[in-house]
């Protein structure tokens, strides 16, 4: 029957022969050896040596540790029997005095083995020379006496004793932190071992050997912890991954190469690494931004930068697993926890940016800061990771281009209009993504442009990691482009365009998808606001009712919503408002810019060759099937940061940027969408906006001196002003936005030299901006006087306390509803009349074309007469400067228009004959007003007053010469304006005959028939001869009537 003792004898025997077979390998590693074989020169005595290397006794602690471990007879023997032949051989330092001794009496190389084993292993057999955190081996040293050998500590017996004290449960620590820091004494004495020449080699070979069986027994507590008896000696490498080096228990860099190393002859060793990886993973998805996660992007550098290691993460079955959903990215494969940190985490939020209202703007804006600069390093650590993980195989550089791929590829919706949040991977997470692909940009991105040639347009044509299937392309329908990308193009990708593509569409998804929440989530709060004002105000209505907790209830999670908004708004600033990281932003949008003009350049020679507009008609097919996010990407960043950080922006980056816009507002066909030219517009527009560090604006000094903007901006601004007249809903946006840049513009009178040259060279061009121009003076001035009406009816209606509250809530939403309209409206009128102003001043010739000229005189005597005949007392609004409503300076520009025409024949004649709005009384009223607040001088009265004079004669001509015709025949009557027609033409469409004047004007704004809305070209239309020389001869025959009849009363 088997004892316990026995049992115990069988393990151990079965352990040893695992050791002993061991002992022949782990063998030290080549840098092991070479650190084992030194040789010096030089002789000094056994005593010399032992002091200067073997460390001084430490006096801390009092305690004797004493573990007996049992071990049976047969296995000492066995082990006592392989010592002679394991020990290694001392070899003699020969000296005049003792050719044996080490200096002293009794020390010898063996003693000096003895003292140094037990200072790195902290155990000794001589309990009275040990030190208090010393482990005496007392089993051990009861079995050497009994077989006579010396009790001393050797190599030959390192196993038996380590064995011991690793199975004890009285080692303090675990058995792989104990012998960790057995190898850390180790490498120090290496460290501080100098040679002498005197038994230099075997006191090396000692500590080596000592380092070695340190760093086996550790291996053996990774791959096989049960074989240490009686304690757990398993080893959580994860845990030891994220510990400093130098901190106890951390892993040195040479001792976790020499581990990785091992890889080979223990798959066991690299399986327990790969589970640690993971498990840092796992780990890091449980912390944020405000948790201790730096030791993990520390552990991740580590790993990537061991080429082992590295090939052991890409190859993780959860480094990019197949079947992965997009919200599940960041928390389900090996990189996404790494770059989910961020301060959009939501604890991250709550901590720094919870109860706004009672922080000081002291702590929200240090807050900031803080976050900020540990953004910066945070994405600073994670480029790190990615750019060394990239440079350590090209397998390794392909899974992480994969890896992006994927991340990308999933995301599409975040660029829809409205996407569930849920459903997509967080805003954090993508900054982060696009940063790191940002930063790996940066070395071809140099100022000259050297390595623009290696963007390659064919990269979406060849195996793309992209899938830009669902993509609105540039200039292409769905089909056209699938047939394009269909044909594929030979050859291989390159690294910069992988990379270049890669970041173009991390642009749009990530960061330009996050400012557009930005931007959203700010208009949002602003209508919740409102929203709970108005709650807040109707809850007295409530008081008395059973459904007053609801509405209690409804109101606190409105104002919940609002402070978290609120909250989130201030930490998506902090990663936004952050000019470091968008001045990166900045420098790959102005090679983006570049790259796509060297695309449309002819031979593709910019920047290299300056560009020249026109460009040809038809845009290159690798341009056209380009996505639109490739435009709208810098767009949206030049757009944000000219709104919120125009400051960051340097001279450098802006003289692309405008070329870009005015070379494709030019050559409007090579974009199809109006709203991504729209985008260019807003570019420009934001680009001259003053800020504290450039009165001129981002872009104001590239605008006003700039070659090619000074010969291509002002028809490019014109081109478009006259293109968006179709889309109704972006038109008056876009037109307040062009009026704001010409009106800067216009100081330099080379933009007006342009203009006039403009006017003669293109007239038809022109007459259309100008009759656009006019349109939009008349809509929306009547729109915001109308709205201003409302305005003071309302107002008036709401002083009256028989209002019910029914009848007050309605009338309250009216009255919003038309200050909002009378708000936008003005805003766009007032810049419109101030550049109709400077226009006519400049132009007067080009502003009393047949065309235009009674449409601009009608609208001057319309919102004449509304802001000072009759109804301009219902104009009289409470605060109008909240609406933009400057009653003085309009009469002051339109005043200014009358008297840049007031010399014009066609001008003077378009007024009078305005039957709808004109009558003397009014010019009379302005001349007053005038006089009243001193806002003309008067020499420019007495020039209102001429022209009001000849404005009567010629009326009073008209109307003689009416009467000389009488009644005139309908079909002599222009269909639409019900005048006596000049010049009748049949309209091809609708067999329609109007004046051709009439249809020409109509023209100007409206490319269609009138009468059933078919396209219509003014070439198109048919001269009425035959009407035309009917109304000829009624004419003559009316006006030979009419003086036979004066002959008559004259007689």
């Amino acid at each position: 029957m088997a004892t316990p003792d026995s049992d115990m004898e069988k393990i151990r025997l079965k352990r040893l022969a695992k050791l002993q077979s061991s002992s022949k390998g782990p063998s030290p590693t080549p840098e092991q050896k070479g650190e084992a074989t030194g040789s010096g020169n030089g002789r000094r005595g056994r005593e010399e040596i032992v002091s200067s290397l073997t460390p001084q006794p430490d006096t801390a602690g009092s305690s004797l540790l004493s573990i007996g471990v049992p071990s049976p007879q047969r296995d000492d023997e066995s082990s006592r029997e392989a010592s002679p032949s394991k020990r290694p051989k001392p070899t003699p330092i020969e000296t005049p005095q003792q050719p044996s001794s080490a200096g002293k009496p009794g020390r010898t190389l063996e003693d000096w083995e003895d003292r140094t084993l037990g200072s790195i292993f902290k155990f000794t057999l001589q309990p009275g020379a040990s030190r208090g955190d010393q482990y005496h081996l007392q089993k051990l040293q009861a079995e050497l006496e009994a077989d006579g050998e010396a009790v001393k500590l050797s190599t030959a017996i390192l196993d038996q004793a380590i064995l011991s004290i690793c199975s004890s449960s009285h080692l303090k620590t675990s058995p792989f932190d104990y012998l960790l820091s057995c190898w850390k004494r180790a490498v120090h004495y290496q460290r501080l071992m100098r040679p002498t020449g005197n038994g230099d080699e075997f006191k090396l070979n000692v500590v080596a050997e000592a380092k070695r069986i340190a760093m086996c027994y550790a291996e053996y507590c990774i791959t096989m912890p049960d074989m240490f008896e009686d304690v757990d000696a398993a080893v959580r490498l994860e845990d030891k991954l994220v510990m400093d080096p130098d901190e106890e228990g951390g892993l040195p860099l040479e001792f976790l190469q020499a581990l990785v190393a091992r890889f080979e002859e223990e798959p066991a060793l690299e399986e327990a690494f790969g589970t640690a990886i993971e498990n840092l993973s796992i780990k890091l998805n449980l912390l944020d931004l405000s948790s201790n996660y730096k030791p993990y992007l520390i552990a991740l550098m580590k790993i990537v930068s061991n080429k082992l290691l590295a090939k052991l993460f890409i190859e993780s079955p959860t480094f990019l697993p197949t079947n992965i959903a997009a919200h599940d990215i960041e928390t389900s494969t090996l990189l996404g926890p790494y770059f989910k940190l961020s301060p959009l985490q939501q604890k991250t939020v709550e901590l720094y940016f919870s109860a706004l209202k009672t922080r000081t703007p002291t702590a929200l804006s240090d807050a900031t800061r803080a976050l900020r600069l540990t953004v910066q390093t945070t994405q600073d650590q994670l480029f790190q990771i990615i750019n060394t993980l990239i440079r350590t195989s090209p397998e390794a550089r392909n899974k992480m281009l994969d890896w992006f791929a994927k991340v990308l590829n999933l995301n599409v919706k975040r660029a829809a209009i409205q996407v569930e949040p849920t459903t997509v991977a967080s805003d954090g997470f993508m900054l982060n993504v696009t940063a790191v692909l940002t930063r790996l940009c940066e070395p071809f991105m140099d100022v000259n442009y050297s390595k623009i040639a290696k963007v390659e347009i064919e990269y979406l044509r060849r195996n793309s990691r992209l899938d830009i299937s669902l993509e609105t392309k540039l200039n292409a329908d769905d089909q056209a482009s699938g047939r394009y990308y269909s044909q594929k193009s030979e050859g291989e990708n390159n690294f910069i365009s992988e990379i270049f593509f890669l970041t173009v569409a991390a642009h749009h998804y990530g960061l330009g998808a996050t400012e557009t929440t930005h931007d959203q989530l700010g208009k949002d709060l602003y209508e919740m606001e409102k929203h709970l004002e108005s709650m807040q105000q109707e809850r007295d209505k409530w008081l008395n009712s059973p459904q007053l907790p609801v509405f209690d209830r409804q109101l606190e999670r409105l104002r919940d919503r609002i402070e978290k908004g609120h909250s989130y708004r201030y930490a998506l600033d902090v990663i936004l408002y952050d000019s470091v990281a968008q001045a990166r932003t900045l420098q790959f949008m102005r090679y983006l810019t570049t790259w796509l003009l060297r695309i449309v350049s002819p031979n593709r020679s910019y920047p290299h060759t300056p560009i020249s507009l026109p460009l040809p008609g038809t845009p290159p097919d690798e341009f056209s099937y380009l996505p639109e996010y490739f435009v709208e990407n810098i767009g949206l960043c030049f757009g944000f940061v000219g709104r919120w950080i125009p400051q960051i922006v340097i001279g450098t980056q802006v003289e692309e940027l405008v070329t870009f816009c005015i070379t494709f507002l030019r050559n409007s066909t090579y974009i199809r969408n109006p709203h991504l030219k729209s985008r260019l517009v807003e570019i420009l527009y934001y680009g001259i906006q003053p800020n504290r560090m450039k009165p001129n604006g981002m872009l104001g000094d590239a605008i006003m001196g700039h070659k090619f903007a000074l010969q291509y901006l002002m028809h490019s601004l014109m081109n478009f002003y006259i293109e968006i007249e179709s889309q109704y809903y972006q038109k008056f946006t876009v037109r307040y936005h062009i009026s704001e840049i010409i009106k800067r513009m216009w100081d330099n009178h080379s933009y007006r030299e342009k203009l006039e040259l403009e006017s003669r060279l293109n007239p038809d061009f022109f007459i259309r901006f100008v009759a656009l121009l006019l349109n939009d003076v008349t809509y929306v001035m009547d729109h915001s006087l109308t709205a201003l009406g409302d305005i003071h009816r309302l107002q008036r209606e709401l002083e009256s306390t028989t209002l019910t509250t029914q009848e007050r809530t309605e009338k309250e939403k009216a009255l919003q509803k038309s200050e909002r309209d009378a708000s936008s409206y003005m805003a766009l009128g007032n810049e419109t009349v101030v550049m109709l102003k400077l226009f006519t001043a400049a132009l007067a010739d080009a502003f009393v074309q047949p065309e235009i000229v009674h449409r601009l005189a009608g609208m001057l005597d319309y919102n004449l007469d509304a802001l000072v005949g009759p109804r301009c007392s219902d104009l009289k609004v409470k605060n109008p400067e909240k609406y933009g409503f400057h009653p003085k300076v309009l009469l002051v520009n339109f005043s200014e228009v009358y008297l840049n025409l007031r010399n014009k024949p066609a001008f003077i004649e378009a007024v009078a004959k305005d039957g709808r709005s004109y009558r003397p009384e009014i010019f009379t009223r302005l001349q007053g007003l005038l006089a009243r607040f001193e806002l003309r001088s008067r020499e420019e009265r007495a020039e209102l007053a001429k022209l009001a004079e000849e404005v009567e004669e010629v009326k009073k001509r008209e109307e003689e010469g009416e009467e000389e015709l009488g009644d005139i025949p309908d079909e002599f009557l222009d269909p639409l304006m019900a005048t006596l027609m000049e010049d009748p033409v049949i309209l091809p469409s609708s067999r329609v005959t109007v004046d051709r004047g009439t249809i020409k004007a109509h023209l100007l704004s409206d490319a269609k028939d009138p009468f059933n809305r078919s396209p219509l070209k003014i070439e198109d239309v048919i001269s009425n001869t035959e009407l035309k020389a009917q109304i000829e001869a009624f004419k003559q025959e009316r006006r030979k009537l009419r003086t036979a009849d004066k002959m008559e009363v004259d007689t």
